[in-house]
């Protein structure tokens, strides 16, 4: 679980400019945004895209690790496994070396394409710095790298 003021700012001023209560908007996201509005609490990459998506902003935008919101969604509708095996034919590099210089068991990586999960937040950012591209490159929502 990572906690982090800088999101549970920007959340919040992205909820208070938005035309919704926050009830209304745990309605239309179906989701429990206490965790994010009260404590700060960085969910889930999936809950991540579905609040970044509906705010149209970028999650590096969202996380308050930015303060430009230069979002342009993907035309391409790549999945983040697809971005993931891309990536490591880009570097000419594997799964298993990936594995090791994130400090992450090689089989995450295949449960991940082979169940179609996402990795955790934390994952999510030591492979972002590793390939040095932004989440959203790396979960398909935009077709720019940085």
């Amino acid at each position: 679980m990572v906690v982090s003021v800088k999101y549970k700012k920007r959340f919040l001023d992205l909820v208070d400019e938005s035309d919704y209560s926050r009830t209304e908007l745990s309605s239309i996201l179906n989701l429990n945004l206490t965790n994010s509005l009260i404590y700060g609490i960085i969910p889930r990459p999936k809950t991540l895209i579905k609040i970044a998506d509906f705010f149209e902003v970028s999650i590096d935008y969202l996380l308050g690790n930015s303060d430009v919101n230069d979002f342009i969604p993907s035309v391409e509708n790549k999945t983040f496994h697809e971005r993931l095996s891309l990536l490591v034919a880009e570097n000419s590099t594997s799964y298993y070396k990936v594995a090791l210089k994130c400090g992450i068991d090689k089989s995450i990586i295949y449960r991940w394409l082979d169940k179609g999960f996402l990795p955790s937040y934390e994952t999510l950012e030591l492979l972002c710095d590793y390939f040095k591209v932004s989440p959203d490159y790396l979960l398909g929502r935009s077709d720019f790298k940085k």
